[in-house]
């Protein structure tokens, strides 16, 4: 809730061709931007890209492509729009996230050797599993944007 506005922002301003002007998203978010212009002209920022570079770097399978979403170690290759699933699958908590309450069908571990994830999808309460796979990729959408909008400030 604290920084994807900024980011969203800024990225905003970059696809509008403006992104010499993401300094004015402090402004439009009332943000102290002390903490983001410390941590760039410090070298802090440097020093956090090339650490992120080395984790990319050592991924195991090696990313193909973006996003590489990994869930418990494992990455999800094309299925990474249900992440809500594997993430619920995953969770040892002992209390199960409100994402999570929903989720009714079993879901596999992804592997190396399975890249096409066609055969899975989250399935909500109440629903037939044999549902069209485009209803509940919709589903999941709704929710993700949901979810993307309620963190919009601006």
């Amino acid at each position: 809730r604290d920084h994807f506005p900024f980011v969203s922002c800024v990225e905003k301003l970059n696809y509008e061709d403006k992104y010499t002007e993401w300094n004015t998203c402090f402004k439009i978010l009332d943000l102290d931007p002390t903490p983001i212009i410390d941590c760039y002209t410090s070298g802090r920022g440097h020093k956090l890209e090339l650490q992120y570079a080395d984790e990319i770097t050592a991924l195991e399978p090696p990313h193909d492509y973006v996003p590489w979403v990994v869930v418990d170690g494992q990455p999800l290759y094309e299925d990474y729009t249900n992440f809500i699933s594997f993430i619920c699958k995953a969770y040892n908590g002992s209390s199960m996230p409100q994402a999570c309450l929903g989720i009714s069908c079993p879901v596999t571990t992804p592997t190396d050797t399975v890249k096409s994830f066609g055969h899975r999808h989250v399935c909500y309460k109440g629903e037939d599993s044999l549902k069209s796979k485009s209803k509940l990729k919709s589903k999941l959408s709704e929710i993700i944007s949901a979810t993307i909008d309620s963190w919009m400030i601006f």
